[in-house]
């Protein structure tokens, strides 16, 4: 009978492991650099998902990564995060340059900073990155300053977090 039971387990576990089921993450890595006086921003977030979003945005066929993506792809990433990602740095609204993106695999790493600023004591995050097109979608934010490590995640329900320091 044990027998029987460990049986069963070992076909069923592995069904669980090829369903369908899609994790909806980005990742902001958010880090005070004291040399240059600047926030470094990188957000990772998924090509497919990405893609999918600014297809839908534009009725357009973006095809990243491949020889059809557009080559004005910037523009609209650009365009996209300034609208979906505002940083506020001791309660003083900023914006960020968009320095550029680069593709790994299967995830896109966008590259962003905001010029000029003192060491924060808060930085207000509020990201609703790919929250229109996937309801499950979390954006984790994690961030380093002065060698203090933060974080929070974001949801539809709680679109924005303070990271204090």
């Amino acid at each position: 009978m044990k027998l029987k039971k460990l049986f069963l387990l070992a076909l069923i576990i592995p069904l669980f492991a090829f369903s369908a089921h899609k994790y909806y993450l980005s990742l902001t890595q958010i880090e005070y650099n004291s040399k240059s006086k600047s926030i470094e921003v990188i957000i990772n977030v998924f090509i497919d998902d990405i893609e999918t979003t600014l297809n839908k945005l534009h009725n357009k066929r973006f095809a990243l990564t491949t020889k059809n993506e557009p080559e004005d792809s910037d523009i609209y990433f650009e365009e996209y995060l300034q609208e979906h990602l505002k940083f506020k740095l001791d309660n003083k609204s900023y914006n960020f340059n968009y320095l550029g993106k680069e593709y790994d695999g299967d995830v896109v790493f966008f590259y962003l900073e905001i010029k000029d600023v003192a060491i924060p004591k808060n930085i207000d995050v509020n990201s609703t990155i790919l929250l229109a097109d996937f309801p499950t979608q979390q954006n984790l934010v994690k961030s380093k300053v002065n060698k203090k490590h933060k974080s929070v995640l974001l949801t539809k329900k709680e679109q924005s977090g303070i990271l204090k320091y």
